[in-house]
């Protein structure tokens, strides 16, 4: 029977411990990431569940542990290549997952690129896709190559977009801002609405894909 010690109890040897959390690390990881990856505080995931700050040590020795259950978190969202999956449409679904969980977990973007050991935490997938790239041919440089180019790619694009989605205390967004900025000018960088969505990276996937077909690198 796992019952709570109220706060201040004794325990065998005289020792005192703190009230055990009604709360679990899911609901930590949750909190976080509806703070946002790359901007949450201890202080307001506390809030979020209710519970003091010091509380949240309980189960997370520090906020660099917490940001590491949230990529995993992440990282148990993305689906896998089917067995016997065409390179081509493997290629396209690791753009699309990729795109996918920078939608699904605010500030992953940032985090990705802030944090050298973020791609660490999801070992499985690259192992996943690249083992379906080499069953077709592929080395494993070549196939992590494509990986990191159509990831890097998309996630940089998503990155763009978010700027795009910003709001800012005025309550327009960044593409209103660079309307406003360019107002009625026939220039080069001509904002449009499609700058809020991911079409230009489904456009940059499929070019990459392209040209892999004539030449494939090896990561070096």
């Amino acid at each position: 029977m796992n019952e709570s010690v109220p706060s201040g109890s004794a325990v065998a040897g005289g020792r005192k411990v703190g009230r055990k959390p009604a709360f679990t690390a899911d609901d930590v990881v949750a909190a976080a990431v509806a703070e946002g990856i790359d901007r949450f505080k201890l202080s307001a995931v506390a809030d979020r569940l209710g519970v003091v700050t010091t509380a949240i040590y309980r189960l997370f020795p520090s906020r660099d542990d917490l940001v590491l259950a949230c990529l995993d978190r992440a990282g148990s969202t993305i689906a896998l290549p089917e067995p016997g999956m065409h390179w081509r449409d493997t290629l396209k679904l690791w753009g699309d997952q990729c795109w996918q969980v920078c939608e699904e977990f605010p500030g992953l973007a940032r985090v990705l690129y802030s944090n050298p050991i973020a791609p660490t935490r999801i070992e499985h997938v690259f192992d996943a896709y690249s083992d379906n790239l080499c069953t077709q041919g592929r080395t494993a440089g070549q196939a992590m190559f494509a990986l990191d180019f159509v990831g890097d790619t998309v996630v940089a694009s998503h990155l763009g977009v978010e700027s795009m989605r910003s709001v800012r205390e005025d309550g327009r967004n960044g593409l209103d801002a660079v309307k406003d900025a360019v107002g009625d000018a026939d220039v080069f960088y001509s904002p449009a609405d499609s700058w809020t969505g991911r079409t230009m990276a489904d456009k940059k996937v499929d070019f990459i894909i392209s040209g892999l077909e004539q030449n494939w690198p090896e990561f070096y």
